[in-house]
């Protein structure tokens, strides 16, 4: 939820994370983007989406060791990993190519970018799903969680 909220009203939270031509038309406009207003809830929301995901995936993962005190690192790694690739399946499929790609709500749209192409680029996303950077984290950030989780459990 925090995700489709940040869509709508924290859009500048995740200005870096559009597609290029957006990035490029939002240099060009002839005004800032995004408000004040807007930025200061983008300061807000992009920081509690990513506490929501880390939580989401801490709380599962401490879940699996409670299930079994017996497993160690590599059950909450597993545990941390399936929630984690779960949400990016979710992101992918639901969020980016539906709502964004496909659905694109008007008030997720920024003004002066309408006519981008990267609003329907569903390659885009996929790229940014298996980019280096989208791998690293997904194998780092599990592994990160699970350490936390058996060192505290």
């Amino acid at each position: 939820m925090l995700l489709l909220l940040g869509l709508r009203w924290g859009r500048a939270a995740f200005a870096t994370d559009y597609p290029p031509d957006i990035q490029q038309a939002l240099r060009d406009l002839p005004q800032p983007a995004f408000s004040r207003a807007e930025r200061i809830r983008s300061a807000f929301i992009g920081p509690a989406f990513l506490l929501a995901l880390l939580g989401a995936v801490v709380w599962a993962t401490w879940q699996r060791l409670n299930a079994n005190p017996a497993y160690g690192f590599g059950q909450a790694y597993l545990m941390a990993l399936a929630v984690f690739a779960a949400f990016a399946v979710i992101d992918l499929l639901f969020v980016d190519w539906l709502v964004i790609c496909r659905l694109r709500p008007a008030g997720i749209v920024i003004p002066g970018t309408e006519g981008c192409a990267g609003w329907s680029d569903y390659r885009f996303h996929l790229r940014e799903q298996f980019s280096v950077k989208g791998l690293a984290a997904l194998v780092v950030v599990p592994a990160l969680v699970a350490g936390v989780v058996v060192l505290l459990h």
